[in-house]
């Protein structure tokens, strides 16, 4: 007999776990609470089988338990059938064992023991997205932190590249980083903040996050909640150092020839 919870995504069971283990779901279970953590087409089928195992006897800590051997599973079956995967951000057809966009990136942070490179073209609601990692930064005081984002020109602006820093910094500070936390080391392209129109029509688009200097993440999401929840997006998950150190090799030498330039935090 299948259980019906082989049917969720690594997200879906995820978000029940934390559900779970925060008291937010409790045994029995609310429909309407499992509502906002499962897809709707299987809202009944796990409706049920919970509502059965709790009559069973069984408690949120074993179900928790559960959940985290089938993720456990899932990891070593990926892991035995190659070292490339797929990671999805978007709707969740049943039975996807895709990996999720917001969980990988998630994982990545809170696994990091020496390093994390990061680039990105646009970031919102950073506070939520990188709360785990500025955590951990505080957790491991030697893990280097280091960000590569796009500083543009608004359209018809004609502020002083100097001011448009400042304004960027302040938000980053106020509005993208949780409050009171070790900053990351953060670098931009100083092109897309030039008055001429061939240098601004340029940008920093790549979006990646690297680990370690061994785990890369190459995606098309942006560090936004849309990207990394809601929209359609794809990406690929592999384990190569060569890669790994060729990627932070190639930025640190546009670094080094002036390319790009770091931002400072006053």
């Amino acid at each position: 007999m299948s259980s019906a919870l082989t049917q969720l995504s690594d997200r879906s069971l995820q978000r029940l776990r934390e559900a779970l283990a925060s008291s937010r779901l409790t045994m029995p279970v609310s429909s309407l609470t499992l509502a906002q953590l499962v897809p709707q087409e299987l809202l009944q089928p796990i409706l049920e089988e919970l509502r059965g195992l709790h009559q069973a006897g069984m408690t949120p800590a074993v179900l928790i338990w559960m959940i985290d051997i089938l993720l456990e599973q899932r990891r070593e079956l990926r892991s035995e059938t190659g070292r490339l995967e797929l990671v999805m951000t978007g709707p969740e057809p049943p039975g996807s064992m895709i990996r999720d966009t917001a969980v990988v990136v998630r994982q990545m942070f809170l696994n990091a023991k020496r390093s994390i490179c990061i680039c990105g073209f646009a970031v919102y609601q950073g506070k939520d997205i990188f709360a785990a990692l500025a955590n951990r930064m505080e957790a491991l005081p030697e893990l280097n932190v280091r960000m590569y984002l796009n500083i543009d020109r608004p359209h018809g602006d004609s502020s002083p590249s100097e001011l448009l820093l400042a304004k960027f910094q302040k938000r980053f500070r106020e509005n993208q980083w949780p409050e009171n936390m070790r900053l990351p080391e953060v670098f931009y392209d100083p092109r897309p903040l030039a008055d001429d129109d061939a240098s601004k029509s340029a940008c920093l688009h790549a979006k990646f996050v690297i680990s370690d200097v061994q785990h890369v993440f190459l995606s098309s999401a942006n560090f936004t909640e849309a990207a990394q929840q809601r929209n359609i997006e794809a990406g690929v998950l592999l384990d190569s150092s060569v890669l790994a150190r060729d990627m932070e090799s190639h930025f640190q030498s546009l670094i080094d020839h002036g390319f790009l330039k770091r931002l400072r935090f006053h």
